[in-house]
């Protein structure tokens, strides 16, 4: 014996749903009109643009289980917890020690 499901009561429900709702243009309000997003550039923003890599370098082991541990602290106190930026950010520190003589 199978048992069927009723579709009818479902697809009442769903409509009925503020996630389903589907009014038609005309009937949607006019005053939750979606701002546009302006076509200048903020001022905060640098004018350098930094372009992300994927590279393979070899660390210490200790060194792995130390950002992993770091990253996971920085997760459990509602921070982004990026070994990426934390690596990125050492880089950065060390190109500013060691400043690279370019001709």
């Amino acid at each position: 014996m199978t048992k069927k499901l009723d579709t009818s009561t479902i697809t009442n429900e769903l409509e009925e749903s503020v996630f389903f709702s589907q009014k038609p243009s005309s009937e949607r309000d006019p005053s939750s009109h979606t701002p546009e997003r302006p076509n200048g550039r903020s001022p905060e923003r640098s004018f350098t643009r930094r372009i992300v890599t994927r590279n393979s370098f070899e660390v210490y082991e200790d060194q792995m289980d130390d950002l992993r541990r770091l990253a996971y602290a920085e997760k459990m106190d509602g921070k982004v917890g990026s070994m990426s930026a934390m690596v990125r950010d050492a880089i950065d520190q060390y190109l500013r020690e060691h400043p690279v003589n370019k001709q």
